[in-house]
């Protein structure tokens, strides 16, 4: 049989013993079952083979990591290893199975009264080797040291504190919080200039203590302080108190001078990590601002793109009207052709269809965003324009090519953008011609494409300069879609490349964006 293995919680010291070959997950027909919802069903595999103990991930939504490495491939574990399944994190120990037979007592050895302190010493510089790694917050570091202390140097008062640059200090974690720093500058200037660390074993005996009001006032008899050093640079100190004489010796010292060295990166790693996630949430602040600003920016040239478009639009119409009545003026006022009236009444009817589609677009509302199945809206929308399909002879192929088809959009809205869109493909496209259009998945996005549109081609919105002596630029129809996909914080997008309006691509985010 294989020797066993030890899981041991890193947090709570929870300890599994397994057997292997083990399976480890979250669903029931499992070895090892974690009550973790960022855990697979079936997250890891663990087994052994010639002496030596190796885990497999099991293609985990989350991963599995040994020692804050992604396991992609088997790997061996050692004794100490830490692996995280999800956001469940472990310490690795292996259990030895001996037979009672194979177990020869040579001699005993009587206890000391040294042994049992010694194994708190270790279990204390394991506590914190193995648990305090994970700490980003600085306070929740702080107060886990603290506890982690308590057990050991029963101290009254504990201080994490940071050298400024004026040689002054900056409390980071205090126990109790309502209490100052009890140092003299005489010990602050001795840590800071040389680094020594200090072991007072009765204050009120010390000729140079014994005047000062702070020592007095708080019933200091006893402490340690040592250094923070990182890269051979002392940038702070942590101190520890009690208020009875005599309670920590030389060996007290040398421990907590030893563990001071082991806090020290990852206090100042914690404060790192904290200045960074405060430059990443000012950072991230600046950018949503910058993102909005972005956003009406291409609103207002959105609506400069209708503008143009309603000025093309309404030219030609009004080009018609005017040589028309100019023939009109030079024959006199003979009666008008039908054909003539006839001219004059489209050029009307265009042009009061321009302003209806502005008046339209003036008066689109925030669009109110749910989640939609695209697919489903799709097809409803080519079904009802299946008249104007046969008309011309149209075939059309809508194929779905992603299982995710939900984006949150407003229904209305979105309709009356691809309705817009499939008007000008109406008007461009050749009688007895095909419209391939498929839903598909883009970058963080659903995309809706109209043509063919191989992964070649090269695509951009409205405004890219490539397009600004293509006609199909002024389209109305294509700028008012492209406006409602604006606000939905879509895009339309048209080939760089093309000499006709398709292929193009209609882009919807996946997720809403919340704007400030």
């Amino acid at each position: 049989m294989n020797d066993g293995i030890v899981l041991k919680e890193i947090g709570s010291g929870v300890e599994h013993v397994i057997n292997l070959p083990c399976v480890i997950g979250r669903g029931k027909d499992v070895d090892l079952a974690l009550a973790d919802q960022t855990v697979s069903h079936r997250h890891a595999f663990i087994d052994s083979s010639a002496d030596r103990v190796w885990i497999k991930d099991l293609k985990s939504a989350n991963g599995t990591l040994v020692n804050d490495l992604k396991v992609t491939e088997k790997t061996d574990l050692k004794p100490g290893d830490t692996i995280q399944f999800g956001q469940s994190r472990f310490l690795y120990l292996r259990l030895h199975k001996q037979k009672t037979e194979e177990t020869l007592i040579l001699h005993t050895l009587a206890p000391s009264a040294e042994l049992p302190r010694d194994f708190k010493r270790l279990e204390l510089i394991y506590a914190i080797t193995a648990e305090l790694p994970e700490g980003h917050d600085v306070k929740d570091l702080g107060e886990n040291i603290f506890a982690l202390f308590k057990e050991y140097f029963k101290q009254d008062r504990a201080y994490i504190a940071l050298f400024q640059e004026d040689g002054n200090l900056q409390p980071l974690c205090c126990a109790p919080l309502s209490q100052p720093i009890p140092l003299s500058r005489s010990i602050v200037s001795r840590i800071f200039s040389n680094g020594e660390s200090f072991l007072l074993s009765d204050a009120l005996s010390n000729g140079s203590l014994q005047e000062q009001e702070s020592i007095i006032a708080m019933h200091i008899r006893s402490a340690m302080c040592a250094p923070l050093t990182y890269h051979n640079q002392i940038y702070g100190l942590i101190y520890l108190d009690r208020d009875i004489a005599n309670a920590y010796n030389q060996q007290d010292l040398e421990l907590f001078r030893s563990i001071a060295a082991i806090i020290a990166p990852l206090i100042e790693n914690a404060r790192l990590w904290r200045e960074l996630q405060k430059k990443y949430t000012n950072t991230v602040a600046m950018l949503q601002k910058i993102q909005a600003r972005l956003i009406d920016t291409e609103r207002i040239a959105a609506y400069s793109m209708v503008a143009q478009a309603m000025a093309h639009e309404i030219r030609n119409p009004l080009t018609t009207l005017g040589g028309l009545i100019r023939r009109i003026a030079q024959t006199g006022p003979a009666p008008m052709s039908e054909q003539k009236c006839q001219a004059i009444l489209q050029a009307v009817e265009r042009i009061e269809l321009v302003l209806r589609e502005v008046d339209s677009v003036c008066s689109l509302p925030v669009p109110d965003k749910k989640l939609v199945r695209i697919d489903s809206l799709v097809q409803a929308l080519l079904e009802t324009c299946q008249e104007e399909w046969d008309k011309k002879q149209i075939r059309t192929d809508f194929s779905i090519l992603t299982p995710k088809v939900m984006a949150p959009v407003d229904a209305v809205l979105l309709e009356k953008a691809i309705i817009m869109i499939l008007k000008e493909i109406l008007l461009g496209i050749t009688q007895g011609g095909e419209l391939p259009i498929s839903l598909r998945d883009g970058d963080d996005a659903l995309e809706l494409c109209f043509g063919s549109a191989e992964e070649t081609r090269s695509f951009a919105d409205p405004f890219a300069r490539e397009f600004k002596e293509i006609p199909w630029r002024n389209s109305l129809f294509l700028n008012i879609a492209h406006k409602i996909l604006l606000d939905h914080g879509g895009k339309l997008l048209l080939n760089i490349d093309g000499q006709s309006l398709l292929p193009l691509i209609l882009r919807l985010p996946r997720s809403i964006t919340i704007e400030d």
